[in-house]
C-alpha cells in the first residue's frame, strides 16, 4: 500500500486542543474513570488520537476499530497503560456487556454510519450514565462552501447523513434514544470558516475521489498537538482562543461560528 505523508493543519491542531479542554472539564465535573470511543477512526485526520484528553485526565479509554499505526502517539505522550484497543466490533451490536463505561462517544464520524440510531441505542447500552457525540456542524458558512466544493469536483459526498450535522436533529435523536440531555453546545469557533477549501480539495483527490481505490494509497499523518503535549507549550493564539472557545461553549450562541457541536447524554 502506498502512503502520502501529509501534515495535520492549524485548523484541525485547534480542533484538537479544544477537546483536549472539554474532555479534562468533563472528567472533572461527570466524575469519569472509563471511556469507549467507537468507532475511532479519523476523518480527514489522523484516528485513535481524539479520546487523548480523557487518557491524560486519568481515564481508561477503550478504541473500537481504531487506526492501529496512531496507537504510538498514546505512547509518546507516556499514555500507552491508559489505551487498549478492540477491533472487529460490529458498533450497533458490540460485544460490551450492559453498563461497562462510564461515557460512550464518539467524533465526527458517527454520522456516516448505516443506522445511526441503532448505533446511538448501542451506546446508551454499554454506557453507566452518559454518552457524547461531537458533530461537524451544517450552521456555519464553510458548510454551503463545502457542498460547492464536491458538486464542482464531482466528489461523492462522504460526510455521512446529512440531517445529522444539525443539533436539533441530534438532540431530537438523543430524546428519541431515551436519554436526558444535560449539555449541548458548540465548539471549535476559531473564526474562519471550515473548510478552507485547497486541504479539503486535494485530500479528496488522494483518498477519497470517484474512481479512486482508498486501498492503493493512504496518508500517514503528522500530528502537531502531541509535540505541543508533551513539550507543555501551546501557540498564545491556540490559548486565548481556546478560552473564550470554551467559556462560551454552552448553548447555541456560539453556533453560527463554530466548527462542531457536542450533545452530552445520560441514561
Amino acid at each position: 500500500m502506498k502512503t502520502n505523508k501529509e501534515v495535520e493543519v492549524f485548523g484541525v491542531t485547534y480542533d484538537r486542543y479544544v477537546l483536549l479542554q472539554l474532555h479534562r472539564i468533563m472528567t472533572q465535573t461527570l466524575g469519569l474513570e472509563t471511556v469507549v470511543e467507537m468507532p475511532s477512526h479519523g476523518a480527514k485526520a489522523a484516528g485513535s488520537l481524539y479520546s487523548i484528553g480523557f487518557g491524560l485526565s486519568g481515564c481508561q479509554v477503550t478504541l473500537v476499530n481504531p487506526e492501529m499505526e496512531m496507537l504510538d502517539g498514546w505512547t509518546q505522550l507516556g499514555i500507552a497503560d491508559k489505551v487498549n484497543a478492540k477491533t472487529n466490533e460490529d458498533v450497533c451490536a458490540t460485544s460490551f456487556a450492559d453498563d461497562s463505561f462510564d461515557i460512550a462517544w464518539n467524533f465526527v464520524t458517527w454520522t456516516a454510519l448505516s443506522h445511526p440510531e441503532r448505533y446511538l441505542r448501542e451506546l446508551r447500552r454499554i454506557s453507566k450514565g452518559y454518552v457524547m457525540l461531537v458533530t461537524c456542524n451544517n450552521m456555519q458558512p464553510g458548510y454551503p462552501w463545502h457542498r460547492f466544493l464536491h458538486a464542482w469536483y464531482g466528489f461523492p459526498w462522504t460526510h455521512g447523513e446529512n440531517r445529522y450535522n444539525y443539533i436539533h436533529q441530534v438532540l431530537r435523536l438523543f430524546r428519541r434514544t431515551g436519554m436526558a440531555v444535560v449539555e449541548y453546545g458548540a465548539i471549535d469557533t476559531p473564526g474562519w470558516p471550515d473548510p478552507s477549501g485547497p486541504r479539503d480539495v486535494r485530500l479528496h483527490r488522494r483518498y477519497g475521489s470517484a474512481g479512486h481505490n482508498l486501498y492503493e494509497t493512504q496518508p500517514e499523518w503528522d500530528v502537531p498537538l502531541l509535540g505541543y503535549v508533551k513539550s507543555g507549550r501551546y501557540p498564545g493564539w491556540m490559548k486565548a482562543l481556546g478560552k473564550w472557545d470554551m467559556a462560551f461553549r454552552k448553548g447555541i450562541f456560539k453556533l453560527p461560528l463554530s466548527h462542531l457541536f457536542y450533545v452530552i447524554g445520560r441514561k
